[in-house]
């Protein structure tokens, strides 16, 4: 079980309307919060991480699903 972050309903309520940006330290949790997001609320989406190579190739290419309500797009920074 998840823990119940504070930040995680504001965060709902700012993507209904646009992107939103998760930054911080690392090991803080970035990427848990994100992945929350997908089995939470939305049921169409796409994870890509930038660390897997074939996850790199598709944000490249921006081959991702057109029915997704959710795009995450994780260590994208670098």
């Amino acid at each position: 079980m998840l823990k119940n972050r504070y930040l995680t309903e504001f965060v709902l309520e700012e993507l209904a309307e646009k992107m939103v940006f998760i930054g911080g330290p690392r090991q803080v949790g970035k990427t848990t919060l994100a992945r929350e997001f997908i089995a939470k609320k939305f049921r169409e989406t796409g994870y890509y991480n930038w660390d897997r190579r074939a996850d790199r190739s598709r944000i490249m290419k921006s081959d991702w699903p057109g029915n997704a309500e959710l795009i995450i797009l994780d260590e994208i920074h670098k």
